[in-house]
């Protein structure tokens, strides 16, 4: 009876004990979710903090590229980090409303965060309206001090989450440490119970190798796409350099000449050719290369001749020997694979020529997206250049004749006056004026005054020499500067102009215009005068006596004929 009633007590009690043992097994269980739990949440918002951070200087960073280069894909960069930062700070302050000390941070951040974005939306805002400088000088202090306060704040946010997390794997730790003892305190009473914990645990442990073998994975693809941004990153910073540079040069070569060092340093072990098309689009030129090219690629060709100038698009080959190569390269040699790449450069709609691209083969040559995005900039580059220069032209040149105009020739005349002074040589101004042109004029028409000038215009051009320089003063009145011409000289080759006007034949509507004569008045530095305007007013007036005198005449200044001193 006893026996039976140990027995009973002691099945009682063993019941009690694995009741007990559950119950804790249970709770122990529920605590170390609820931890891990807790934990995981911890992460998670030390993840979003940074997250925010991250994107406050990724704004940053595009405001500076927007600044520096003037590139709208900056401006794209900003505005995602725009659009992100309020759904980051909304799911951030979301994520702690359990906890008032860190609400209030996130509110603090918040505020900061919204302050720095208006002061980097402020110095766009004047970059786009007054231009860099005015940008920089709007850049002031309290940009830095709110930027400062934001990394404070985050890093006080950081701070209290890693307090919580230190307390919360250590519940955690407790928490896993009942779980044991109460699964050792059972195993004298039951191996089922025993063998029951030890199956849902080894259970547990496969899941979590299996966790740990797809965070290890995890880890290897995020390092490479660490290493990937890293690479994307430096790309964009050597790119952004190569952009600022561009924008710099004073000639396509010197940009020519910069494009190929800085692909040269973007694509290793990769040889290249940047093509140019002539003015007249019937032929293409090697401008420059770098590298040892595995194939020989033609110096000059036709546009037909490779096919990214024809389709207007990339034209690229894994190997040479499986595919339809352009015109323009050579055959590589018995058993060896060549991949390449000629890569079409174009700007404001018109074809500017191609790059071309070689290396090892097969397989796609690598980084040719960072090639074409520098080919984009070059292309850019080389149409202002271009149209800086046409206009440069245009500012110092008169479109009828063809010569310099009258702000050329005053700038010219003070730096020759000034260069033949300081090697002690003479210089002579001719100042030239078509006679009766008026009359003629009232007779022929403007066209047929045009018509003459212009002819005027291309004679002074034929008949100057290297170092004169012909303008167009106005109407029809002409000035040659002649640099190291004393008065003799001069008299000279103005006679000769003279009667090369007087036998001029301009036709004009299929016949030839009524012949014109000039009359010419010069003065000589530094008889005549040391200064510009002075020698311009003396051969003027030298003219006008010319003039008096019966016209088609040369005539020198000369003090009392011509009443100036």
């Amino acid at each position: 009876m006893q026996q039976c009633a140990g027995s009973k007590i002691a099945l009682v009690f063993s019941a009690l004990v694995f009741v007990a043992i559950g119950i804790g097994v249970f709770v122990g269980t529920r605590h170390f979710i609820a931890d891990s739990r807790l934990v995981a949440h911890t992460h998670e918002v030390i993840g979003r903090i940074d997250e925010i951070q991250s994107q406050v200087l990724d704004a940053e960073s595009a405001e500076r590229g927007y600044l520096l280069t003037g590139s709208p894909a900056y401006l794209i960069d900003y505005q995602l980090s725009v659009e992100r930062l309020p759904l980051l700070l909304s799911t951030l302050s979301k994520s702690i409303t359990d906890n008032p000390d860190q609400t209030r941070n996130a509110a603090k951040l918040e505020e900061l965060v919204h302050r720095r974005l208006q002061q980097i939306q402020h110095v766009v805002d004047i970059y786009d309206s007054q231009g860099l400088e005015a940008a920089r000088t709007a850049i002031n202090q309290n940009a830095f001090r709110t930027t400062s306060a934001i990394r404070e704040q985050v890093r006080t946010m950081v701070e209290e989450e890693h307090t919580l997390l230190v307390e919360r794997a250590a519940s955690s730790r407790r928490s896993a440490d009942l779980l044991l003892g109460l699964a050792f305190a059972g195993i004298p009473f039951g191996l089922a119970v025993v063998a029951s914990v030890y199956g849902i645990l080894l259970s547990e442990l496969r899941r979590r190798s299996r966790a740990e073998r797809r965070a290890a994975s995890a880890s290897l693809q995020l390092a490479d796409n660490l290493a990937q941004l890293e690479r994307s990153s430096a790309d964009l910073q050597t790119l952004g350099r190569y952009t600022g540079l561009l924008q710099s040069c004073a000639s396509p070569e010197e940009a020519l000449e910069i494009s190929a060092r800085t692909l040269d340093s973007l694509l290793p072990g990769i040889a290249g050719s940047i093509y140019l098309l002539r003015a007249s689009n019937d032929r293409a030129e090697n401008i420059v290369s770098w590298g040892l090219p595995l194939v020989d690629t033609t110096a000059f060709l036709a546009p037909g001749d490779c096919w990214a100038l024809r389709r207007g698009q990339p034209h690229l080959l894994e190997d040479l020997h499986s595919g339809a190569s352009c015109p323009h390269i050579g055959i590589p040699a018995e058993g060896q694979s060549v991949a390449t790449a000629c890569i079409p450069m174009a700007a404001q709609g018109q074809q500017i020529g191609f790059l071309f691209l070689c290396g090892p083969g097969p397989g796609p040559l690598p980084r040719l997206a960072v090639a074409e995005s520098a080919m984009e900039q070059l292309s850019l580059a080389l149409s202002n250049l271009r149209l800086r220069e046409s206009l440069r032209l245009q500012s110092i040149r008169d479109p009828l004749t063809g010569l310099y105009n009258r702000r050329y020739l005053e700038e010219s005349l003070a730096r020759e006056i000034a260069r033949c002074g300081r090697r002690n040589f003479p210089l002579s101004v001719l100042m030239l004026d078509v006679d009766h042109f008026k009359q003629f004029n009232d007779t022929h028409g403007h066209a047929g005054g045009d018509a003459v000038l212009a002819a005027v215009g291309q004679l002074l051009s034929a008949r100057l020499r290297g170092e004169d320089i012909a303008c167009r003063y106005g109407g029809e009145e002409f000035t040659v500067i002649l640099p190291e011409s004393d008065s003799t000289d001069a008299h000279r080759y103005a006679e000769e102009l003279r009667l090369a006007i007087s036998q001029l034949a301009v036709p004009f509507s299929g016949k030839p215009l009524p012949s014109v004569t000039a009359s010419i008045g010069l003065a000589t530095y530094p008889t005549d005068g040391v200064v510009g305007l002075t020698l311009l007013r003396k051969a003027d007036a030298a003219l006008y006596r010319a003039k008096r005198n019966g016209r088609n005449r040369v005539a020198g200044f000369d003090a009392p004929l011509d009443g100036m001193g």
